[in-house]
């Protein structure tokens, strides 16, 4: 869900639509989205699902995020995420979707996950900066990093539509 109201359902909204993805909506209903395009959508939200492989299983976590400059941050405390992430490849997926307009939107990240909770180096201090405000209760004194690795997105118009069905 968005976090401010009608974000990116629009598709002739520039604040979240640009280059020729925006200009192929009109009549195109699965539209990959530019490299710039996921950037504008990842830095107007602040939430999104991180997915984890523990023991060969994917785990999935609702997750409070900031944009950086080639990374995404975020906040944790003890647990799965902290015990497992970092060092391994995650993902992280945002999305919207508007019922009325039958629009909607998805973007991924793939990437290393680094634990910059103690890092002195300039790039992990900049990081612990971003305003990430966990929705979670709790200290949530761990910071961990996503490096944007692989970046995709696309935009869906129209809904499924499935056979008709046949005459009996």
């Amino acid at each position: 869900m968005s976090d401010r109201p009608d974000a990116g359902s629009d598709p002739d909204d520039d604040s979240t639509s640009v280059g020729r993805a925006g200009q192929r909506r009109a009549t195109e209903a699965v539209v990959s989205l530019t490299p710039s395009e996921c950037w504008a959508r990842l830095r107007t939200h602040t939430f999104g699902r991180l997915a984890v492989v523990v023991g060969g299983r994917p785990l999935i976590f609702p997750m409070n995020y900031a944009a950086g400059e080639d990374a995404l941050v975020f906040r944790t405390e003890r647990g799965v995420k902290l015990a497992h992430g970092p060092g391994s490849t995650v993902c992280l997926e945002i999305d919207d979707y508007d019922p009325h307009t039958a629009t909607g939107w998805s973007v991924m990240v793939l990437g290393l996950l680094e634990d910059i909770s103690e890092g002195g180096d300039p790039r992990s201090q900049a990081l612990r900066k971003l305003p990430v405000r966990p929705l979670a209760p709790g200290i949530r004194g761990s910071w961990l990093a996503l490096r944007v690795d692989e970046l995709s997105g696309r935009y869906f118009r129209g809904g499924w539509v499935g056979p008709r069905p046949t005459p009996s």
